[in-house]
């Protein structure tokens, strides 16, 4: 066979090819285009190809010169390479800027395509057969899809309250950040437990009776109660929960909105310890006011029994005054006994000697030795060392290892030791001041001694420390009765 017979069968191999691919793909819904030869001449391209260039007149046209817009999108190169290897191409989601002719081409399209080089008998490459598909709303619909679990997630794991979503038994399926950080527990802890589980056992039987009613009846509830973290803590929460339906109108799961509100309701445990607190303390400070009534009604001289009265509602005010500056958390021991000692002049250094290391008092405590302190002074004032010119005044105070524990400080010693006054004989009678004395020494689960020495008295308090104190650096209990 001779070089122009071979042609001429090679172009009736071609035209046979081309008039089977025009009856099968004209009614074909996806793209059809045959190309001839290395210029990609069109042979033919079905209608939605030609829909998509716009209703160009392509056949007979090379690719370049019809559609001279794909130019540098590196179609033209892989077209060349398909014809010289030989070697079909499949490419998914291929972008291509389309020509703006026509009715209805868009700016930016995605493809799928397929390039099968077309061979005739002896193997050679005459053209190729290009077949796709336009996914554009598809690639568009999973993009803009992607995009709102992108946005979802980020709202999701940013919000500032704990999400959890729980199938109708109780286990978690789907927990945000916050959560986690609620619970005290990783995302991959919290999928493997239940609601159940990590709810205060205190608090879940009314959370359960409420989750089953919810499943059953799709009606949301909101809910305070405890979590237990992972390492044993408890945090309160409110939890306002729904359910999530199914198209058969049935709760599929739960999702509950969780705000942490422990510190709320730590605050409210505190504004409610602290009424009853103030209820107690004004109590106690009725029946003080009271008994100092009562001393007064006993006087044999109304008008010296008004006089002490009111002095000694003075001097719990005082008291009241030092503890209110500490929100009647306590008081410095060195601080309530100056506040008691000021309106006998305190402050003066040949009158008085305050000496001892830091010790704080608890509220109570602090009230007593007020008191108890004002009644001494008094009495030094009238019979005592503050009577003549020249008399002093000393308290001092020290403390001591604890009985129960020789390296922990637990034991308070008071003195007060008056000098310089008159010569001292002890009572024939108890007054109201040492009945103060013995109820300070109560306060301080300890004992009281006079001791009427003819140069002064001495008093002696002996109490132990229990709650919190400070003596110097070392820390120590408070005063408790």
């Amino acid at each position: 066979m001779n070089e122009q017979e071979g042609a001429s069968d090679e172009s009736q191999a071609w035209a046979a090819v081309s008039a089977e691919l025009r009856q099968l793909f004209e009614r074909a819904p996806g793209l059809a285009v045959v190309l001839h030869g290395p210029d990609h001449v069109f042979q033919y391209a079905n209608p939605g190809y030609l829909r998509l260039m716009g209703w160009r007149d392509l056949e007979g046209k090379p690719l370049r010169e019809a559609i001279p817009e794909l130019e540098g999108q590196g179609f033209f190169e892989l077209l060349d390479e398909v014809y010289r290897t030989g070697k079909p191409f499949e490419g998914r989601e291929i972008p291509i800027q389309l020509p703006q002719d026509g009715d209805g081409p868009l700016e930016v399209g995605y493809f799928d395509f397929v390039y099968q080089p077309i061979v005739d008998r002896w193997g050679k490459v005459v053209g190729i057969f290009a077949q796709g598909s336009d996914i554009t709303d598809r690639v568009r619909a999973e993009r803009e899809l992607r995009a709102s679990e992108a946005r979802f997630a980020g709202i999701f794991n940013q919000v500032t309250v704990g999400i959890a979503q729980t199938d109708l038994t109780g286990r978690f399926v789907l927990v945000n950040d916050r959560q986690c950080e609620i619970l005290g527990r990783t995302r991959e802890e919290l999928l493997g437990l239940t609601m159940q589980a990590v709810t205060h056992p205190q608090d879940l039987p009314a959370n359960e009776a409420e989750f089953r009613r919810l499943a059953a009846t799709g009606e949301p509830f909101v809910i305070e109660k405890r979590y237990v973290r992972g390492d044993g803590s408890v945090v309160w929460v409110r939890n306002n929960v729904s359910a999530q339906r199914g198209p058969d109108g049935q709760a599929q799961y739960i999702t509950a909105v969780v705000v942490d509100i422990t510190a709320a309701k730590l605050a409210e445990m505190r504004q409610q310890l602290l009424m009853n607190e103030l209820n107690h303390r004004v109590k106690n400070t009725l029946a003080t006011v009271q008994s100092l009534a009562a001393q007064a009604a006993r006087a044999e001289d109304p008008r010296s029994g008004h006089a002490a009265f009111l002095d000694r509602l003075m001097a719990l005010s005082r008291a009241h005054d030092v503890l209110t500056r500490e929100h009647w958390a306590g008081a410095e021991l060195a601080a309530a006994a100056a506040a008691a000692l000021a309106p006998f002049g305190g402050e003066d250094p040949e009158s008085f000697s305050l000496q001892g290391p830091r010790v704080r008092l608890a509220p109570q405590e602090a009230l007593a030795l007020s008191m108890a302190l004002h009644e001494l002074a008094t009495n030094a004032v009238k019979y005592g060392a503050l009577s003549v010119p020249g008399g002093r005044v000393s308290i001092s105070w020290e403390v001591g290892a604890d009985d129960e524990d020789p390296d922990r400080p637990g034991r308070l010693t008071l003195m007060w030791r008056e000098d310089g006054g008159p010569a001292v004989e002890p009572p024939t009678r108890q007054g109201f001041g040492s009945r103060l004395m013995r109820g300070l020494a109560q306060e301080l689960a300890g004992t009281a001694m006079a001791d009427w020495r003819p140069e002064g008295l001495v008093w002696r308090i002996d109490g132990r420390l229990t709650g919190e104190a400070r003596t110097g650096d070392v820390l120590l209990s408070q005063l408790s009765s």
